[in-house]
């Protein structure tokens, strides 16, 4: 039987304004976040058993992505700052989700920069998905993100990227250079949180430069793009 009586986990969810993610819960409630994980979890691939596995998600939000790996067994650790969003007054859904659904993951509230393996251990596997494009200095993060995996641990990447199409006196030329935007204001969709759009080429240059290897493309949608790779 469920541990929260349907009217209960109403109460509940009701005691947050804006959620980001939907998760499901008990008596088929879900939490009224405006983004549905459930494609997201098809684009990233992630293996259906992680058991065994330690998880890290940086920044997890509410953590839909943090219960679906301890879902599949993993032991799981999510981070998130807040120092970004405009939700809440810088609150997500963390603790009330963790709380309704009785799981075991963990949360800290953190900086990217902040972490070290000193402290947090290693893990199997990282999720930083629409995090980089965020960050002022993405090129540290994916060394400190390195720097927290198992020799052979899997990075799964998720960023805004921005493909470099110019006119040349030859034409239409989508050029193959590694090109960042920046962004010193709010231009990019109107959110001064958002810093940097790298095009593709970019990405996986900055991959390549902090020492991931086995990079794979898993897909690319709209103005997002996908990435698995490896220590």
């Amino acid at each position: 039987m469920p541990k929260f009586t349907r009217d209960e986990i109403l109460t509940e969810i009701h005691k947050l304004d804006t959620w980001r993610h939907r998760i499901t819960l008990s008596y088929g409630v879900v939490t009224p976040g405006r983004e549905d994980c459930t494609k997201e979890l098809e684009r990233l691939c992630l293996p259906m058993n992680l058991t065994g596995l330690r998880v890290l998600d940086i920044g997890c939000s509410d953590g839909f992505f943090c219960f679906e790996c301890e879902k599949r067994g993993a032991d799981v650790l999510g981070i998130d700052d807040f120092s970004t969003t405009p939700l809440n007054d810088g609150n997500y859904g963390f603790a009330i989700a963790k709380t309704l659904l009785g799981s075991n993951a963990q949360f800290i509230k953190q900086s990217v920069y902040e972490l070290c393996a000193e402290t947090i251990g290693l893990f199997d596997v990282v999720l930083c998905l629409n995090v980089l494009y965020h960050l002022r200095h993405p090129m540290l993060a994916l060394e400190i993100i390195h720097g927290l995996l198992r020799p052979h641990g899997v990075m799964y990447l998720k960023s805004y990227f921005h493909q470099d199409v110019r006119i040349s006196r030859w034409g239409l030329d989508l050029s193959t250079r590694p090109v960042m935007r920046f962004f010193e204001g709010d231009e990019l969709n109107h959110d001064s949180s958002n810093w940097w759009a790298p095009n593709r080429y970019c990405l996986e240059a900055m991959l390549r430069a902090t020492n991931f290897s086995n990079m794979k493309h898993l897909c690319t949608c709209g103005n997002r793009i996908y990435y698995q790779c490896q220590r």
